[in-house]
């Protein structure tokens, strides 16, 4: 389904405004739209970045939505893009009555699908286009392996677990059961974090693997490369799920094999590098809009680095 928007973008909401990859975004967008950051906290740095800015619930949160549809009146919000996987359904279905833009997968089904991350496996595995499945319980696993939350955003709580005994030791430290986990393979080679770039009726503007070289909690050193059979497998997420929206898929690629560990429905902190060597992923979204047929695609640079490093702000 196709939702009416204004026929001219001038303001945008950013969630998760203290974060790395929303600070970039929102400095980079300022110089086409006015662009304003939310954040669950005020005491990160976003309120001290001369946007403007308000807290608001967490995504989880019932009053979040309506804290939002506040804001989206106050500030005259045309499009919104959001960054923290609690919020995305809810963001979605909001924007969808309001009629406005949102940057992420316009098919909740995916996004529910994505979040539930045995489920995705499950469903990668079925459709034959990645092989990386869960261990069904605690006896049959096979270390070392990756344990992580089967709901969960980023790096949190994933652990490589070498053996039986690190195995209750996580699950004592977070308090987990079984039943809350996705357990799955460790499997070697090179990790890749890619922007899949798409409009919001699945047509693919660019598809932009960047290699993973350092990682704490998220990328700090990548680079990005032309991967022909990453791409290729991302083309079948596309053709299987039709996602109707920009993801970023989290892979491997060991022994010829692609390997595909989690697949995220929102931008990605990477869309920094996305942005230097393809394309800014929100005016690539906004400008084809309802388009079937787009003309002029980007070409992508191979071969940049990012090097990601932290400011520091004083009040």
């Amino acid at each position: 389904m196709n939702h009416s928007f204004p026929k001219k973008i001038q303001n945008i909401l950013i969630t998760c405004g203290s974060g790395s990859g929303p600070i970039y975004l929102a400095r980079s967008l300022q110089k086409k739209y006015k662009v304003f950051l939310v954040d669950g906290s005020s005491q990160g740095v976003a309120p001290h970045l001369g946007f403007p800015f308000e807290v608001v619930p967490f995504g989880n949160s019932p009053e979040y939505i309506p804290a939002i549809q506040k804001l989206v009146k106050k500030w005259n919000i045309h499009c919104i893009v959001p960054g923290a996987d609690e919020e995305l359904a809810e963001v979605l279905k909001f924007c969808q009555k309001v009629g406005i833009l949102c940057v992420l997968p316009q098919n909740i089904e995916f996004i529910e699908l994505c979040l539930n991350k045995s489920a995705l496996m499950k469903a990668l595995a079925k459709e034959g286009i990645s092989k990386l499945l869960p261990f069904k319980n605690q006896r049959d696993v096979v270390y070392p392996a990756v344990a992580k939350p089967n709901r969960g955003r980023g790096s949190r709580e994933v652990h490589v677990i070498k053996n039986q005994g690190e195995m209750t030791g996580y699950l004592k430290l977070y308090g987990k059961k079984w039943s809350d986990l996705l357990v799955q393979p460790y499997i070697g080679g090179d990790e890749y974090t890619v922007s899949v770039v798409q409009n919001n009726l699945n047509v693919t503007i660019g598809i932009v693997p960047k290699l993973v070289i350092s990682k704490r909690g998220i990328t700090r050193v990548a680079v990005s490369e032309d991967n022909k059979e990453i791409k290729k497998v991302c083309e079948e997420i596309i053709k299987t799920f039709s996602p109707r929206g920009p993801f970023n898929v989290q892979l491997k690629v060991w022994k010829g094999k692609v390997y595909i560990f989690e697949i995220n429905p929102r931008l990605s902190t990477t869309t920094v590098l996305t942005d230097k060597v393809f394309g800014n992923e929100v005016e690539l979204y906004v400008s084809s809009y309802n388009q079937e047929h787009l003309k002029r695609l980007p070409k992508m640079k191979k071969g940049v680095y990012l090097y990601r490093y932290e400011e520091n702000v004083f009040r």
